[in-house]
């Protein structure tokens, strides 16, 4: 029946979306469909992103893969992290790592010297852009990374939408990263290449940063960047909760049925592979792995210590979630807050000099993104008109 259902929706929603933009079967973005091509002007088309304008609206979405060793030379697509700080090539960016053979410097360099173990250590992938092995591949990064906020900042648009991480995962899997297609925000290429109308009419000049996760728990997770501005997104999301409850909650049951079989095929792969779900135990393999059980345990609400948790209590656990009333369809900083990302961006001085008025950012489910993808964008124009009513 599911399959059946998924198979459905594919043939009728997935086709529209194709009008708007081509993707890949993960949901990675290649390039604008020819409905986008009529509808906006094309103002950049590189290996690593696209940028359209339309009316007072910008758009922005990536094509690169955001893993600093998932790149082609030969035609200049390289790994970057957009919401990642420029790193220094050599040098102090005023983070260290220590594996057990003393501290060493975290910068450019010694992220590609030890790629891809460094992969394991959010020293590296949680702080820098990028990996550069060489003074002219530093260089040529830099240059890639600074146009893309060149555009995103520097122009007239007084709504800017960003979708900085949804392109092409090549990778492999391996022991460092088991799991490298989870890099890509699927299909938020195509949530907001829909987000072109209704034209903003307001005074406000807002930045939306859409991104996709299967992270276990709601469909939306608003991120406030930790801006002072942003306070009074606790009162847009309540009542954005309230009007999209009607549309949401019929959805919950195949969401359910989507989101704990994925969430248990990654369970059992660390258990299977390093023979541990203990938080701890497992930052000894991957420290992006400890993130992801770590916030599992925290929305599942289950008690410490955490080391003798196994498959059969997280089952329970993963199941008991959804019996939890009140369902919370959406929510403010609930995994992805940005605020780490804002820090690293130095976002809130950035914006002060563009003169854009809110930034926020937009995790949402891939299941929403691929599947009702209509649905999405009319969350976030909804969001942009509660940023907009603000005094």
């Amino acid at each position: 029946m599911w399959v059946f259902f998924l198979n459905r929706l594919e043939s009728s929603e997935r086709m529209e979306q194709r009008m708007l933009v081509r993707e890949t079967e993960q949901g990675a973005y290649l390039g604008p469909g020819p409905e986008l091509e009529a509808a906006a002007v094309a103002v950049a088309a590189t290996p690593h992103f696209d940028v359209f304008d339309w009316g007072c609206r910008r758009l922005i979405l990536g094509k690169c893969s955001r893993l600093p060793d998932d790149e082609d030379q030969v035609t200049g697509r390289y790994g970057i992290d957009f919401h990642r700080a420029l790193p220094p090539f050599k040098g102090s960016s005023g983070f260290w790592c220590d594996w057990g053979t003393g501290p060493i410097e975290v910068n450019a360099y010694t992220y590609a010297r030890h790629l891809p173990k460094t992969l394991q250590f959010r020293e590296f992938t949680a702080n820098l852009a990028f990996a550069a092995s060489t003074e002219e591949a530093y260089r040529a990064k830099r240059q890639v990374y600074q146009d893309f906020y060149s555009y995103l900042f520097n122009s007239d648009a007084r709504i800017i939408l960003a979708s900085p991480h949804s392109g092409e995962v090549r990778r492999p899997p391996d022991r460092y990263h088991p799991f490298p297609q989870s890099e890509i925000d699927g299909w938020t290429a195509g949530v907001m290449a829909r987000c072109q109308d209704p034209a903003h009419q307001g005074k406000k000049r807002i930045l939306i940063s859409l991104h996709s996760t299967d992270y276990f728990g709601a469909l939306m997770d608003i991120g406030d960047f930790g801006l002072p501005q942003n306070r009074p997104l606790a009162r847009i999301v309540e009542q954005l909760q309230e009007d999209f409850s009607a549309s949401l909650s019929p959805l919950l049951p195949d969401y359910r049925d989507y989101i704990i079989p994925y969430t248990r095929s990654r369970l059992e792969w660390f258990a299977e592979n390093w023979g541990t779900l203990d938080p701890k135990s497992l930052a000894e393999k991957s420290t992006a792995a400890r993130f992801e059980m770590v916030s599992l345990l925290k929305i599942t609400g289950q008690p410490e210590p955490w080391d003798r948790i196994g498959l059969s209590e997280m089952d329970q656990a993963l199941h008991n979630y959804w019996d939890r009333p009140p369902q919370q369809f959406i929510a403010l900083n609930g995994i992805f807050s940005g605020r780490k990302t804002a820090q690293l961006l130095n976002l809130s001085a950035k914006l002060e000099q563009a003169g854009i008025d809110y930034a926020v950012q937009v995790e949402c489910s891939r299941f929403l993104a691929r599947y009702y993808p209509d649905l999405a964008a009319r969350f976030i124009h909804a969001l942009i008109d509660g940023l907009e009513a603000l005094p």
